[in-house]
């Protein structure tokens, strides 16, 4: 049995994230089960103390003030996705101490199975390098779509995430096959991944 992190932290407030990091440095600085994590705890510190400081100083700030909060943000969402990948890694090692070793970490454990993302799909639009991709929604979830362009070869890159159920993919090649994926996250975890969906974009 594979253990799994619940990671829904793009779900959570600013003050939220930057205490969500904190407890974590605090747990995992000079645990034993982690002697070199990845990131390290100097690196999320640092971006949880600018993410303090952005997040106070666009309170009465500008535009571009909230424009570099809301990037700050999404910079400790995937600090902790590195993070969750290298502690369930370290733990999944040895399973019979796996679920202990993922709670040392400050990591929550995700307590219900997956939810496999069945109403998935997507289209061209009709508008030169246009696909217009959407699923059912969610409430309280974040929705990742992954894109690649040869199965064989699984090159899977994100190319969304947010809380809206639809996302317009633009700028791709007219006259190729593209073929996306997606999941969702919510307060319980991650979703199983749906089956891939295959566009074909005529010349």
């Amino acid at each position: 049995m594979k253990y799994i992190i619940k990671l829904a932290t793009a779900l959570l407030s600013i003050l939220q994230k930057i205490e969500k990091a904190r407890h974590i440095i605090l747990m995992m600085t000079g645990n034993a089960n982690f002697p070199s994590p990845v990131p390290s705890m100097t690196v999320l510190a640092t971006a949880a103390n600018q993410l303090e400081a952005l997040s106070l100083k666009a309170k009465e700030g500008t535009k571009s003030d909230r424009a570099a909060l809301r990037a700050k943000a999404s910079d400790v969402d995937l600090l902790f996705k590195q993070l969750a990948s290298h502690v369930e890694g370290v733990a999944n090692a040895n399973p019979a101490t796996a679920e202990a070793v993922i709670l040392s970490s400050g990591f929550d454990l995700r307590k219900k199975g997956p939810r496999t993302v069945t109403l998935f799909g997507g289209k061209a639009t009709g508008k030169p390098g246009e696909i217009l991709l959407q699923h059912q929604g969610v409430k309280r979830s974040v929705y990742v779509i992954e894109m690649c362009t040869d199965l064989s070869k699984a090159n899977w890159g994100t190319i969304y995430e947010g809380t809206r159920g639809r996302f317009l993919a633009t700028d791709l090649q007219p006259g190729a096959w593209y073929y996306f994926r997606a999941r969702t996250i919510s307060p319980n975890g991650a979703s199983e991944w749906s089956d891939a969906v295959a566009v074909y974009l005529i010349k």
